[in-house]
């Protein structure tokens, strides 16, 4: 099974996949965990992506594409992978597309969750405090909500057109509240 996590910046969706992973078993690949490690890693890729995230845009396509094509085969082994943070555009939805394609699969199931941008821009300024994220300043933050709105929901369309299930789920409340809505969604999508 292959499934997105999607949501803007700040609306749980690391949260509600690491939740996703231990109760169906899917392979959580976190792109920006990954991007994360390579900056802290200070590798040349790393210090690209560490430019780019923190003026608050989007890693180049070409790159992304390339790390979640190197991570992808391993993923897929058990029961599944889940997709945090991958695709963004709808250019790497259709590299993931071609990828999956390759190797016989297809995208499963889209969960996007939707919490209003107020409470997103006051959890992320909340996560950067207390992680020390110098990614979630608050004109990054405002960049990355306009990012995700010009460019990422046009992955929901891509999705909805090749008639895989995409699923809104409110993300606000608590995340045993928010995890209820998802376990249903993935519930309904994995039959």
């Amino acid at each position: 099974m292959i499934g997105i996590i999607f949501g803007p910046p700040g609306s749980g969706k690391g949260t509600q996949a690491a939740r996703i992973e231990d109760e169906f078993g899917l392979k959580h690949l976190s792109t920006g965990a990954l991007l994360r490690a390579e900056v802290s890693r200070g590798t040349p890729t790393g210090k690209e992506v560490g430019r780019v995230m923190a003026a608050g845009d989007l890693v180049p396509d070409a790159l992304i594409v390339d790390i979640v094509r190197s991570l992808l085969p391993e993923a897929e082994e058990g029961p599944g992978v889940l997709l945090d943070g991958f695709p963004r555009t709808e250019r790497q939805a259709q590299a993931l597309d071609a990828m999956l394609a390759d190797e016989g699969h297809r995208v499963d199931f889209v969960i996007a969750l939707e919490v209003p941008e107020a409470a997103l821009i006051d959890r992320l300024l909340h996560r950067a405090a207390v992680e020390g994220r110098s990614d979630d300043t608050r004109e990054a933050i405002t960049e990355r909500m306009h990012e995700y709105h010009k460019l990422t929901e046009a992955v929901l369309d891509h999705y909805r057109r090749q008639g895989v299930p995409v699923e809104r789920v409110d993300g606000t409340g608590s995340p045993d509240e928010v995890f209820e809505r998802v376990r249903r969604v993935i519930g309904i999508s994995s039959r």
